[in-house]
């Protein structure tokens, strides 16, 4: 009896130890599920994001949140405002600004708001250019702007300018692309 005790304890420890056939059809049957189940419930989720990216109210919006975060921290930093396209074509019409370009001086080459003065804000941070060479005097009205959006450039250099005592500065937010894409004068 003691034998056939043992016999029934093997038996039923390799019953145990059995391991389950693996199928690759079933693993990737069960991924599919998931995958299927996850874009559904991410879609009914963000339905109102989807809904604006497909009839393209999504870049706007996200366009006026970046100018918006730009606001923020120019407001915060020296009192630095920022300034709309209008205000900055009325300025330039009436030459009683200078822009002033904090974009790298290729991209200043490849493209810039007509009669702007390049002032790449790397060199400028890095004190490899002294802004009182180009811009002698302090309380002329300066106007930086980069490639707008989130691109914080423009912020830089006001922010620069701003602790070396120069006093009228603004940010141009819808920055260069803002500037040709309304059809505004350009060098190029």
């Amino acid at each position: 009896m003691a034998m056939m005790l043992q016999k029934n304890t093997n038996s039923a420890s390799g019953f145990f130890n059995r391991r389950p056939a693996f199928s690759w059809r079933l693993v990737i049957k069960d991924c599919l599920y998931f995958m299927v189940l996850a874009i559904l419930l991410g879609g009914l989720l963000n339905y109102s994001l989807l809904l604006n990216a497909f009839n393209g109210a999504l870049i706007p919006r996200i366009q006026q949140n970046q100018l918006a975060i730009l606001k923020s921290k120019a407001a915060q930093l020296y009192g630095i405002s920022v300034i709309d396209i209008a205000s900055s074509k009325k300025l330039f019409d009436d030459k009683l600004a200078i822009f002033v370009d904090a974009r790298t001086l290729q991209e200043y080459e490849a493209g810039s708001i007509s009669g702007a003065i390049s002032l790449p804000a790397r060199e400028l941070l890095r004190k490899d250019i002294d802004p009182s060479a180009l811009l002698p005097n302090k309380e002329t009205v300066l106007i930086t702007y980069c490639d707008g959006g989130d691109c914080e450039l423009a912020l830089d250099v006001a922010t620069d300018l701003a602790g070396k005592g120069y006093q009228n500065i603004f940010i141009f937010g819808e920055g260069y692309p803002g500037w040709a894409a309304a059809g505004y004068p350009v060098n190029k």
